[in-house]
């Protein structure tokens, strides 16, 4: 029994944990890229051109920062800025994810359901 148990706690369906019954869907940074310049570092990306109009302007970006895999920040930018710098430790190892966040207009935004979608993340990784 208690096998039976562990077995099917460690079985999931990812697709179903990320739906959040919407019928939207936010696109990912296009060309994401960085240069790295002794202790700094650059992130750039594009917005998608086709972004749902349901989505109010502009669309937010969300970065994530781990840091020799110990995640350490998120910055978010809501001005659909396409670059930031960071400044590193060029010792350590670092993982950039880059994600779109859109906040829906009042005619599109569902009651009872998330008043925004977050596109899935552009890793970039610094070693």
């Amino acid at each position: 029994m208690l096998l039976a148990v562990l077995s099917l706690s460690s079985c999931y369906d990812r697709s179903v944990l990320d739906d959040k019954g919407l019928n939207y869907f936010m696109p990912i940074a296009e060309n994401v890229q960085y240069t790295q310049d002794n202790a700094t570092v650059t992130l750039t990306w594009k917005i998608p051109t086709e972004v749902p109009e349901e989505f109010i302007r502009p669309i937010a970006v969300q970065i994530q920062v781990v840091e020799n895999d110990i995640y350490r920040d998120r910055i978010t930018l809501v001005n659909e800025e396409t670059s930031h710098a960071f400044t590193i430790d060029p010792a350590k190892k670092y993982r950039y994810i880059v994600k779109l966040v859109g906040t829906f207009t009042g005619d599109a935004q569902e009651t009872g359901r998330t008043s925004s979608v977050t596109s899935k993340g552009v890793i970039i990784k610094i070693e």
